[in-house]
């Protein structure tokens, strides 16, 4: 614990990573408040699917563009109305769900509100590496950013079923508007934040996805979120199942505990071989345990733990990716390099979810978990084939190194 303490002791990095830690606490909420709102509105789980899918592809669809803007007029300007923005589009989809509105609706309305998320963790990334430009505390603070994420999908999850359980599940969509919103305008309102600085747009005229190793890395992240789309719908269905549909929010948050563990562990001390290497093995490791997860559908206590196993290896995996791409990042496009694969799991989790609403209900979760892991192969399978394409050169390097400053790997006073 001795480098994450050292990390949280760091002046300039501790209330960056304590707002941006709060809204990591959306993503974990939004997609399974929407399905409850929406299943005590009486629509259909496909529908629900459908809408939630609506919203991750907004997301998706707004988020290069939104780094683009980021790296060129600087985080505050994007996140504050993005913040704003976002918060009053969660509460009319709240009330379009309360009054029954059309499908076609609500989805315009969910996907318009995703294109206004505020991109608070690409941001968050790319001030971690400018702080941390090398060294352990470089790889302690991309794990800790990973952690956040896992924190939110335990976190998040159990609020969205407390909350629709105590106010209404339309009142679980309004909170995940809140704490994006607040959580972006906290981290905002950071000195270490407003100094990022802008993009020189005589280094990066063409955009990240020029890198070859910043493509490879964002079709493989989409190809391994299919299985959290398919994960956000299909657990809902197994708790329903089951009788007991207040397991949702603990069962969702059993993977995130996996994960959660297995990147406190992995953050917490330094490991050998090289970033490309240790993913090329923990992705494949990750997509063997969650073909075991179907297997394990016979009762929620079971299943609960298949899911915290198979957690386990998915916050080393990402550390490792997201580290990666702010390596392979052209300089002057990591915001938009972090905005393109975080672009390419919101839709790879749009796409599970659209799946995985109708799978379940023409013929039960078991089919659309085994698509889910699948594609997690497929991700791994990529990662595996084009390694040669996920190393930056130096020259790259360099650059980007002396753009960031001097690297600050003490604990500031």
């Amino acid at each position: 614990m001795r480098a994450y303490r050292a990390l949280l002791s760091h002046r300039d990095a501790r209330w960056p990573l304590l707002t941006s830690t709060l809204s990591r606490l959306t993503p974990g909420m939004i997609v399974l408040a929407v399905v409850l709102a929406m299943r005590e509105g009486g629509y259909a789980y496909a529908a629900a699917g459908v809408v939630s899918a609506a919203h991750q592809l907004g997301v998706g669809i707004a988020s290069p563009l939104q780094g683009a803007l980021v790296d060129r007029f600087g985080q505050p300007r994007v996140l504050v109305p993005d913040a704003i923005a976002y918060l009053v589009g969660t509460g009319a989809l709240a009330l379009l769900v309360g009054s029954g509105a059309a499908v076609a609706a609500l989805a315009v309305v969910a996907a318009l509100t995703g294109m206004t998320y505020p991109p608070t963790t690409a941001c968050s990334r790319v001030l971690l590496s400018r702080l941390f430009p090398s060294g352990q505390l470089r790889e302690t603070a991309f794990a800790l950013s990973a952690i956040a994420v896992e924190i939110g999908f335990i976190a998040g999850p159990l609020a969205a079923v407390a909350v629709a359980g105590s106010a209404g599940a339309g009142w679980s969509v309004v909170l995940a508007g809140a704490i994006a919103c607040t959580g972006a305008l906290g981290y905002a309102s950071s000195t270490a934040v407003r100094a990022v600085p802008r993009r020189d747009l005589s280094l990066a005229r063409r955009g990240a996805l020029r890198s070859p190793g910043v493509r490879v890395m964002t079709v493989a992240l989409g190809a391994v979120a299919v299985a959290f789309g398919v994960m956000d719908i299909v657990i809902p269905a197994v708790a329903e199942l089951a009788g007991d549909p207040s397991a949702a929010g603990w069962l969702i948050a059993s993977i995130a505990a996996g994960s959660l563990v297995g990147g406190l562990v992995y953050g917490g001390r330094a490991w050998p071989g090289t970033v490309v290497a240790r993913l090329r093995v923990l992705s494949c490791v990750f997509a063997a345990g969650l073909a075991l997860v179907p297997l394990a559908l016979g009762s929620l206590t079971t299943f609960a733990v298949a899911l915290f196993l198979g957690g386990l290896f998915l916050a080393p995996t990402t550390i490792c990716a997201f580290q990666l791409i702010d390596d392979l990042a052209l300089p002057g496009t990591q915001t938009e390099a972090q905005s393109w694969t975080q672009a390419s799991v919101v839709a790879g989790v749009a796409v599970g979810a659209a799946l995985s609403g109708v799978s379940v209900d023409a013929g039960g979760p078991t089919q659309a978990f085994l698509v889910g892991a699948a594609c997690v192969a497929a991700g791994a399978a990529l990662i595996n084939l084009r390694n040669r394409k996920l190393v930056a050169t130096r020259p790259q390097r360099a650059i980007e190194l002396h753009a960031s400053g001097p690297a600050r790997d003490q604990p500031a006073a």
